[in-house]
């Protein structure tokens, strides 16, 4: 043994000071691609898919001398025969950090990988996504219809508790009583601003009812038996506990969103195209409300401040606008961020494929089935399995898409949002095909909400008349919440307003059900920025997976070896990726080398157990 480590250590010096790679691509060199309108993806051949090619002059000797091998856990990175390959799903928010800090985590430590990720949505993050052309979003993720509001702010709020049961039910009255007189005397007896409007909205009959599909039945019934459980147990310390697990994730989220735009050479000009902007100012109805989200603040250890009605107009004059404005209490969030999450996502796609990962979108994309091997099926998380998983010979989940195509990975990452539940439900054991898994595994369903974006005749120019004048060019000055909906600007003539929470089924079959939801954004939107061509067809549905606990489920899914989960991250998407994008980067690196750790470390000095974040906890 220790003739073999003393081996291994001179042949690893030995491949690294021989090693021939091509040069890193480093951000100018994108940048200079990106100007001839190329990036790059169609140059790289198979090999060079790879997030870094190497390889070994003593790559038969490590082969021979691993034939000892059952019990080591190292992969010999350097071996093109024995990179792992790696399968993400999902080409949203959540795959594509994924995949990028994969990328990022291999690369520090000089470790290779193929990655493939799979997006069915041909509008994904292959498109232009700019929102100054006046054009309506076409990509249907989340990423691309949220509030694009960054703020750890947003992350205090949990969902699950007692309250929330109650609200839930009054709303869903509210909202039945609204729909009933609509139709009755063909008025809306929403239109009254003293009122806030109903957030919640529950359809069951929509949700197991007979146009739900069997997976989709079972899959809002796991949720909920978890769901009412989680909620009638917790109380505000519960609640509190799990939101401050939240808040530090939403703080590395942000400290990892500015580290980004500082490395990157054209951080800068990214950050214009993406309307970045500082400070929020939240708007309550109650001086009860708007101290508790002060003291929530600053239990969190964020800059949060109490503020006049006239302080707040200052700040953002537009809230003038709302007909009770007068009687509104604001906090002012002086370090919460809003950024455009969706050209950021588009700009990330284009990194990716420029370091080597693979993108397939559409019915290359489109998931078909996941097979799991027969070497992996009776398998546990331990030395053995990494290394046949590894290996040349086999690979742990054969992939087929809808385009009928085939590929073997040794790791799987599901980030599909709201359809991951349905996918890790078509997982299968090899020659076992009805061997299905529980869907427990992923116990996240779809919370609809939605969202308006408005348009004015506002130049550029006069946004960035306002900028010389220290304020922000966007149209906004401030982003501001008011009655549980965002309003946010990225841009110097348009502005989105973005909210609701309602269970209604999945996205296919949910399109049909009604809502009070369009009509209440374009009241909003048309007394804020009386301006602007706020029409209420123009309001999007938006899905977010959400969890029974508010927590995302990231990591390692213990009983199938080689399956991640990144999904689950409700309406804050944006707010967390890129710190649980950086947990499941350690995880599949932690798999590979062979080490064991208990806890994530994040920027910001933060330590949080793999089992708070573990898909496991629901199992």
């Amino acid at each position: 043994m220790a003739r073999h480590g003393l081996w291994k250590t001179f042949s690893a010096a030995f491949t690294s000071a021989s090693l021939i790679r091509p040069p890193p691509m480093t951000s100018h060199m994108f940048d200079r691609a990106s100007n001839v309108g190329t990036l790059f993806s169609t140059t790289f051949d198979n090999n060079a898919s790879l997030a870094k090619v190497s390889s070994s002059p003593f790559m038969f000797i490590n082969k021979f001398m691993d034939k000892r091998a059952e019990s080591v856990a190292t992969v010999d990175v350097h071996d093109q025969t024995n990179v792992p390959r790696i399968a993400i799903i999902g080409g949203g928010i959540a795959g594509v950090t994924a995949a990028s800090s994969l990328v990022k985590r291999l690369d520090s430590e000089n470790k290779s990988a193929k990655i493939v990720l799979f997006e069915e949505d041909n509008e994904g993050g292959q498109r232009s996504v700019s929102f100054g052309d006046c054009q309506q979003p076409i990509w249907t993720a989340a990423t691309a219809r949220n509030a694009n509001s960054m703020v750890p702010g947003a992350a205090m709020h949990i969902m699950s508790q007692r309250s929330t049961l109650k609200q839930i039910f009054v709303d869903t009255c509210q909202e039945i009583g609204a729909h009933v007189v609509e139709q009755i005397t063909n008025t809306s007896n929403i239109d009254n601003f003293n009122v806030k409007p109903p957030y919640f909205a529950l359809h069951l009959f929509r949700c197991i009812g007979p146009s739900a599909s069997w997976d989709e039945r079972m899959s809002f019934l796991e949720f909920m038996r978890h769901f009412v459980v989680i909620s009638m147990l917790s109380g505000e310390k519960e609640a509190h506990e799990r939101g401050s697990l939240i808040q530090q994730l939403a703080r590395s989220n942000r400290l990892i969103f500015l580290e980004t735009l500082k490395q990157n050479s054209a951080g800068k000009e990214l950050s214009q195209r993406m309307g970045t902007n500082k400070g929020f100012l939240s708007l309550h109805r109650t001086h009860k409300a708007a101290l508790h989200a002060e003291q929530e603040g600053k239990d969190f250890n964020e800059a949060s401040e109490l503020v006049s009605i006239e302080d707040a107009i200052e700040l953002e004059p537009r809230i003038a606008n709302l007909p009770m404005a007068r009687s509104l209490y604001a906090v002012h969030r002086k370090d919460d961020y809003t950024a455009n999450s969706a050209v950021f996502v588009k700009d990330l796609v284009g990194r990716i494929k420029a370091q080597g990962v693979e993108y397939k979108c559409g019915d290359k994309g489109t998931i078909q089935g996941i097979v799991i091997s027969n070497h992996s099926k009776k398998g546990t998380i331990g030395k053995e399995t990494r290394v046949l998983a590894t290996s040349a010979r086999t690979s742990r989940f054969r992939i087929t898409t809808e385009d009928g195509g085939t590929q073997n990975f040794d790791y799987v990452v599901l980030a599909a949002g709201v359809n991951t539940p349905l996918l890790a439900k078509k997982i299968e054991v090899e020659n076992d095909p009805a061997s299905v898994f529980k869907p427990s595994i992923c116990p996240t369903y779809p919370l609809r909400g939605y969202s308006l974006t408005v348009y004015t005749n506002h130049t550029k120019q006069e946004g960035d008349d306002r900028s010389k004048k220290g304020r922000s060019s966007n149209l906004l000055n401030k982003p501001i919440s008011v009655d549980d909906m965002y309003c946010s600007s990225v841009g110097a003539n348009m502005a989105r307003m973005a909210g609701f929470g309602e269970l209604v089924g999945y996205r296919d079959k949910a399109k049909e059900v009604p809502s009070l939801a369009p009509k209440i954004l374009a009241r909003y939107c048309r007394t804020i920025f009386p301006e602007s061509d706020a029409k209420e067809e123009h309001a999007l549905q938006c899905f977010r997976p959400m969890t029974p606990d508010d927590i995302p489920l990231v990591g390692r899914v213990s009983s199938v070896p080689g399956l991640y989960l990144h999904s689950g991250h409700g309406t804050l998407g944006w707010t967390l990726c890129l710190a649980t994008a950086e947990c499941v980067a350690q995880d599949v690196l932690d798999d590979i080398t062979g080490r064991e750790n208990e806890s994530y470390t994040l920027p910001g000095d933060l330590k949080v157990e793999k089992a708070k974040l573990s898909p496991n906890r629901f199992l």
